[in-house]
């Protein structure tokens, strides 16, 4: 967008959403960027109900698949020290703020552990420093009831998110067809991906959706 196109939009509405992705393995069944994809769709469709700016996705993780201890996924990840996402996040904030963005929603797509807490953690102590802006650290399963979402990695409810928003980079014909789906072969945490559809994962988006709408404008009665 160009300058005038964007303030034409943050004059009214000072969000920024702030989609925060990865580049890390999958499995065969499911692209490499699904963690980016998942959380700019999502972004995307929250900022075209509420309003403000979707910014480019961060493609830059900690605590990857490739690092998990019983698996042996070397390849097809690129991950980020945790001091990197610290100092990362901490300066994205800093420069959002002085471009007079009132709420900011740092929606990540991965989960992986401590890189999520570090984000909420950064995000909490900007607040506590600045009382004219609010940032909105979550992913997206932190607002949905878990018989609906959880984390997961690459299960059913990542590659649903993924049929809905992308389906041909999609091929679940790459997993077999009989027996069980593992972490440590297939790279799937949670329940098996092979049921997933792109309808499942259109609910998910709209659960989620009536519930940030919600939020969004509590916070737009106090920051907006």
């Amino acid at each position: 967008m160009r300058p005038t196109q964007i303030e034409a939009i943050t004059s009214s509405y000072p969000i920024a959403y702030l989609p925060w992705g990865a580049l890390e393995y999958h499995g065969a069944h499911n692209p490499t960027g699904l963690d980016s994809i998942k959380a700019y769709g999502m972004a995307t469709d929250l900022a075209q109900r509420v309003g403000g700016i979707v910014f480019p996705v961060v493609h830059a993780a900690a605590n990857l698949i490739s690092s998990y201890p019983l698996c042996d996924f070397k390849q097809h990840s690129i991950e980020f020290s945790e001091e990197l996402i610290r100092m990362m996040c901490q300066e994205y904030l800093e420069q959002l703020y002085r471009q007079n963005y009132k709420i900011v929603v740092l929606l990540t797509g991965h989960a992986g552990e401590p890189h999520i807490h570090i984000l909420k953690e950064i995000a909490q102590a900007f607040n506590e420093a600045h009382q004219d802006i609010f940032v909105w650290a979550l992913a997206e399963f932190d607002i949905l009831p878990d018989d609906i979402l959880i984390a997961n990695h690459s299960a059913i409810g990542e590659t649903a998110l993924q049929l809905y928003y992308a389906p041909e980079t999609v091929a679940l014909d790459l997993l077999p067809q009989k027996g069980d789906i593992t972490l440590e072969e297939h790279a799937v945490s949670g329940a098996d991906p092979r049921p997933a559809t792109a309808e499942m994962g259109r609910e998910i988006v709209e659960l989620f959706l009536a519930q940030a709408e919600k939020k969004m404008v509590e916070l737009m009665a106090v920051y907006g």
